[in-house]
């Protein structure tokens, strides 16, 4: 049975809960939501362009998954291989939407860290944003009942190019949860649908609240609208 619905069902109180929250959740996503506000453009720190290439792979093998999907007949590539571009490509959607101008790049494997700044440096990229992945485990099952939820850790540094200083770094750690055992997750749980999510949807969720962080310690609008802005 693993998780199936077992994340759901611990107890009348949580039961309860979560038939209101999903009745909330069907009710809203009837109405219509509103077009989003355009995002004046900003500064991050010194950052003017920031460069987000993919994240390196520290994390052990996902053997478990990887022989899930084989004994479906499905041939899926390593983690290490296919999972650090996609959170680059992830990383950088989520810079932008706050207002950041980021970009998922392609890097040369056969440089050092130095080598490779330096070359997003000559192309002229203000900053670049590293991420090192220590822990990425898929979610075996769907997104109603798993038999292993996914459980994703990695770190982040943002680094000027010119001076090669850090900035800013933080970090992200979450194995998602039944809500029966831990009704401190009810926020996410909501945000979440319900659902059990994806190894690279659990990483958007730790990507969004740390660029919330970083544009909240470093965030600036750009010289022309705070110019605009004075006037």
């Amino acid at each position: 049975m693993g998780y199936a619905m077992r994340g759901l069902a611990s107890g009348k109180a949580v039961w309860l809960l979560v038939i209101a929250m999903l009745a909330f959740l069907g009710c809203s996503s009837a109405r219509k939501a509103p077009a989003p506000e355009p995002v004046p453009p900003i500064f991050l720190f010194s950052c003017s362009d920031v460069a987000v290439p993919p994240f390196a792979w520290m994390a052990p093998e996902d053997t478990v998954y990887i022989e899930r999907e084989k004994e479906k007949g499905r041939d899926v590539p390593s983690h290490s291989v296919s999972a650090g571009a996609d959170l680059a490509s992830r990383m950088a959607l989520c810079l932008k939407e706050k207002g950041v101008s980021a970009t998922a790049v392609a890097v040369n494997g056969e440089g050092g860290l130095q080598e490779q700044v330096d070359a997003l440096k000559e192309q002229g990229y203000a900053c670049v944003l590293l991420g090192r992945v220590e822990r990425y485990e898929e979610r075996i099952g769907s997104d109603w009942s798993v038999n292993r939820p996914a459980s994703v850790a990695f770190k982040i540094l943002l680094m000027d190019t010119a001076t090669g200083r850090v900035v800013w770094k933080g970090a992200f750690d979450e194995a998602q949860q039944p809500l029966s055992e831990n009704l401190f997750t009810l926020k996410r749980f909501v945000k979440r649908k319900a659902r059990w999510v994806t190894a690279g949807d659990l990483a958007e969720t730790g990507f969004r609240g740390l660029v919330s962080s970083m544009v909240r310690v470093g965030g600036r609008l750009s010289p022309v609208d705070e110019v605009a802005e004075e006037q």
